[in-house]
């Protein structure tokens, strides 16, 4: 197998946290045979990609190259450099839908489209592939609903936001569009449900689109579930909270 490049921008609230987690934790184990590149590293071509999704103007990515040769360079990630790579940040798909000014997912296609034309021509001969991580609808609009309301002054209750938020959910336009747009590159697309019987979790799952070798993957240490939302009486509470003065 040649080189691998799988990017993995998003979804939000799909086990994204608990993949990065893993990812970081075991990432001296991986160090040798995989490069990742998460939000730490990728912190300016987040913003440029978070902000486009507010404003959509293409030219808000004008200087997204230049960043990114950016971050290889500091990683050392280089074309003479052969270990695989991974780029795990739902940020490159912009601000999670519910955000002030934000209400699909509507400019991730285009975002995708470019990184994955970066990568692949960095990295010529490099097989370059799109993992998208989904998650059912009504569970998807929950957990965004808990989210934003900590991170937001959210006043809408859940039935409300989850009616004029509903078309985020459906992921399947998304993958499709990207999948049209990279071919022949791969885009594929894992549901949290099947992702988090992995036994080493969510992380454990999408590293099976490499070519480790099995002592390798016995040494991952896994996590356990990362930045679940408040529950259901907190979460009463924080409406409340956002409510008032």
């Amino acid at each position: 197998m040649g080189r691998r490049i799988v990017i993995h921008p998003g979804f939000h609230k799909t086990g994204t946290s608990s993949i990065q987690h893993f990812l970081w934790l075991n990432r001296n184990t991986l160090s040798e045979r995989l490069a990742i590149l998460q939000l730490r590293h990728l912190k300016e071509p987040a913003r440029m990609c978070m902000s486009f999704s507010r404003k959509q103007n293409p030219l808000l990515l004008s200087d997204l190259v230049e960043e990114l040769d950016k971050v290889l360079a500091a990683e050392g990630v280089t074309g003479d450099d052969t270990r695989d790579i991974l780029v795990s940040c739902e940020a490159l798909s912009g601000h999670c839908p519910g955000w002030p000014g934000v209400i699909d997912y509507s400019t991730a296609p285009f975002t995708a489209t470019v990184l994955a034309g970066y990568f692949g021509e960095r990295f010529e001969g490099a097989e370059v592939m799109v993992l998208y991580t989904t998650r059912d609808p009504h569970e998807w609009l929950w957990s965004a609903w808990r989210h934003h309301l900590v991170g937001q002054k959210l006043t809408e209750d859940f039935e409300d936001w989850a009616r004029r938020l509903g078309p985020a959910a459906d992921f399947a336009p998304i993958v499709t569009e990207v999948a049209a747009a990279i071919a022949p590159a791969q885009v594929f697309s894992l549901p949290l449900s099947d992702s988090a019987r992995h036994p080493q979790g969510p992380g454990g799952s999408l590293l099976e689109l490499f070519d480790l070798p099995d002592s390798l993957r016995h040494a991952l240490e896994p996590v356990g579930h990362a930045n679940r939302g408040p529950d259901e009486a907190l979460s009463r509470e924080l409406l409340w909270l956002n409510r008032s003065n």
